[in-house]
């Protein structure tokens, strides 16, 4: 044994360690800037890299028993159920959104009727009362003395030039024809009464508008028979007017004037008996249209 080494006896029951006591050990002759994991153990000879494990085991699984031709028919047949069905979903969402929107505007052009019926059945008796006032102001004017019916022939010329418009109750209807929204209504018969209403209604609009010139003419004629002081002590609230108290006389009794007031009225007349039936007619389609939608929709 050598004079560098010494080995110290271990009692029996532990183990015996070799202790080297190299005073010259090469461990205390490195470097000191010498990697310490040079001393350690390599790894294992069946180490493998985490990701070489995870692409193994990919590849494994494409390749798993069983796989082949009808592994990638199956693949393809669960694609193209998942994009059928999520189409299907879609589409059937479309529908029922499109569904509830057909019955908002069928539920609001329903309620646009109803108001369009009872404005039409007031415009009715409206023009009626004018119309027999026509009748009454044109014989009065005809007459040898007007000025004997002073206070009616002043209190019926001054509602002449008022008439008594309808103004449909629309605003579905724009909705409906400008935003292309007509394609919700999925019932054809509806669709065809809708369309028909609404054109009947663009004619009326269209007499309504050459009867405006007919009373521009009638202001004229005003201006030139009437003392509109008078006119001016009748006015009440709401633009509304009194017969004049007396008889007030017209400023001229010239009979060329006078002819000439007799004609307008008549035209006049002429065009508010025409929107007198258009009206009766629209106000029976809309009750025929109300109530056919009604019946569709099963509405209340």
């Amino acid at each position: 044994m050598s004079e560098a080494e010494h080995t110290e006896y271990v009692p029996k029951g532990g183990k015996q360690e070799e202790t080297s006591m190299n005073i010259e050990s090469t461990d205390e002759k490195l470097p000191a800037d010498e990697s310490v994991s040079d001393t350690e153990e390599p790894p294992p000879t069946n180490y493998k890299p985490q990701t070489l494990e995870m692409e193994v085991h990919a590849h494994e699984l494409h390749k798993a028993p069983g796989h082949g031709w009808k592994h990638y028919f199956f693949e393809f047949l669960m694609l193209f159920l998942a994009v059928t069905l999520g189409f299907f979903v879609e589409n059937m969402r479309e529908r029922i959104v499109e569904s509830h929107r057909e019955n908002e505007f069928i539920h609001s052009f329903s309620e646009d009727l109803k108001k369009d019926i009872t404005q039409l059945d007031t415009r009715i008796k409206q023009r009626e009362t004018q119309r027999s006032q026509m009748d009454s102001l044109t014989e009065m004017l005809s007459s040898p003395d007007p000025d004997q019916y002073g206070s009616q022939i002043y209190y019926f010329s001054r509602y002449l030039p008022r008439p008594y418009r309808f103004f449909s109750n629309d605003a579905t209807m724009q909705q409906l024809k400008n935003a292309g929204n007509l394609r919700l209504i999925r019932k054809q018969a509806v669709v065809d009464t809708i369309l028909a209403y609404d054109q009947k209604q663009l004619f009326m609009n269209y007499i309504q508008e050459r009867e405006e010139s007919l009373v521009q003419r009638i202001f004229d004629h005003l201006n030139i028979l009437f003392d509109t002081r008078v006119f001016d002590q009748m006015i009440l609230n709401d633009i509304e007017f009194a017969r004049p108290p007396g008889n007030p006389p017209l400023k001229t009794k010239d009979k060329t004037a006078i002819l000439g007031f007799i004609s307008d009225i008549h035209y006049l007349k002429t065009v508010n008996t025409a929107l007198i039936g258009n009206f009766t007619r629209q106000l029976e389609r809309a009750k025929t249209t109300l109530a056919f939608i009604q019946k569709e929709y099963q509405l209340e």
